[in-house]
């Protein structure tokens, strides 16, 4: 922001001339502030970074975390500008996507060497407006190497496998099939809370381009966001059948009600006020002799109706119904390497043919600084829907294709900014 000429007010009220430095405490980045206190996401930026010099890049980049003069961290960083280029012919560029836009990534940006030259290029305006608009290639190209590096940093992905595992045994110890081949959520063939089912599925892990489309539709760009990296599907033959696994889940404590995200819990499946209302004047005329239990099952199964559909997602159908929330758990690993090192200790310390240098070393081992038994919560969702909708949410308006090409189609727009237009 400048004061320019006698007619500023503000320097009509001041007894002297500003001076430069004085007004630069005023010269604000709005769109920075917008992203740091406004509530904005950075990868809805599309102005750069305002870096001017290989020395400001050189000091971006160490702030961010990385630092270019380990060949390790050089190589990754320069790794993840190559996924993100590829990425984005994939996703975002025809002829790969037939709805991308309808251009090439521009040589110079191809021929980049040293990534501090990426920041440069994305902070120079006079290049978003060029004929090849390198500035806006190189913006897009570093929000999703930003990406990319939340997903690769995320400590809990090592143990993805054991997580599955730990999250899904809680499950299949509870999901069985009786001699008739018939599958049910139950401890028993006779379990007074069984509940019949028809399909349970846990969800394989998710692809790499799927988690990072996932994150740059979404402002919230970390890995820490991904909520269904794990999921668990219940399949029932009615709507009644639905109500009752959450209550199965949680009378059996297989799923902890203190562990749920409550912004995360979804039910576009069942009116839960009719359901309520029903099932209370139901009870009321069972324990009065008017309705027998079939009686009663009916009376309570048509008040599962389903609800008008409301949703805060913008790339599910109108037409998706499920119930559907998010848990944590408590995954707890052991570190085999914690056992290893104390075994060695205890091996220098009872051996004499050991080298001092090495003993040592060894000795210096702190095992303190190790976990011996790693822990840390988990999320994982849980969704439920009734036989007519899993076949309406798989094969009808609501296809799961649709939903991702929509998700396809708003990270476009947000990472390539006014080159979406060139479609």
């Amino acid at each position: 922001m400048e004061f320019r000429g006698p007619s500023s007010k503000l320097e009509r009220l001041m007894p002297v001339r500003l001076s430069d430095p004085f007004k630069a405490r005023f010269e604000f980045d709005w769109e920075s502030l917008d992203i740091m206190i406004g509530g904005r996401s950075s990868i809805d930026s599309i102005h750069g970074f305002r870096i001017h010099g290989m020395e400001q890049a050189d000091q971006f980049i160490r702030s961010y975390g990385y630092d270019l003069s380990d060949p390790i961290e050089g190589a990754e960083a320069f790794g993840n500008f190559h996924e993100a280029i590829n990425f984005i012919r994939r996703y975002f560029l025809k002829p790969e996507n037939p709805e991308g836009i309808a251009a090439e990534v521009p040589r110079k940006l191809l021929e980049i060497s040293d990534i501090r030259e990426l920041l440069i290029l994305a902070s120079q305006p006079e290049l978003y407006a060029g004929a090849d608009r390198l500035g806006m290639w190189a913006c897009g190209v570093l929000k999703v190497m930003h990406t990319i590096a939340h997903m690769d940093q995320d400590l809990r992905t090592p143990y993805f496998g054991e997580v599955q595992k730990q999250i899904f045994d809680r499950f299949y110890k509870a999901v069985h099939r009786d001699d008739q081949n018939r599958l049910y959520l139950g401890e028993r063939n006779d379990d007074p809370a069984r509940v019949d089912l028809a399909m349970f599925e846990t969800k394989p892990k998710k692809t790499r381009d799927s988690t990072l489309l996932k994150l740059l539709h979404k402002p919230e760009s970390v890995a820490e966001e991904v909520f269904d990296r794990v999921g668990i599907r219940f399949v029932t033959h009615d709507l009644l059948g639905a109500v009752r696994v959450v209550k199965y889940l949680r009378d059996r404590m297989i799923v902890m009600p203190p562990n749920l995200k409550p912004s995360r819990s979804r039910n576009t499946l069942v009116d839960l006020v009719d359901f309520r209302k029903a099932l209370a004047e139901g009870i009321a005329n069972f324990d009065a002799g008017k309705l027998n239990e079939e009686q009663l099952v009916g009376v309570v199964q048509r008040a599962a109706h389903r609800p008008t559909p409301e949703s805060d997602n913008p790339h599910s159908s109108q037409y998706y119904r499920a119930i559907q929330f998010t848990v944590r758990q408590l995954v707890k690993l052991r570190n085999p390497l914690f056992e290893d090192i104390r075994a060695l200790k205890g091996l220098v310390k009872e051996s004499e043919a050991v080298q001092p240098e090495l003993t040592k070393l060894i000795e210096r081992l702190d095992l303190k600084h190790l976990p011996r038994a790693p822990s840390f919560f988990y999320p994982f969702e849980v969704q439920i829907v009734d036989r007519e909708g899993h076949e309406e949410n798989e094969r009808g308006r609501s296809a799961h294709s649709e939903y991702k090409k929509s998700q396809v189609m708003t990270a476009l727009a947000r990472v390539m900014g006014p080159l979406a237009a060139l479609r």
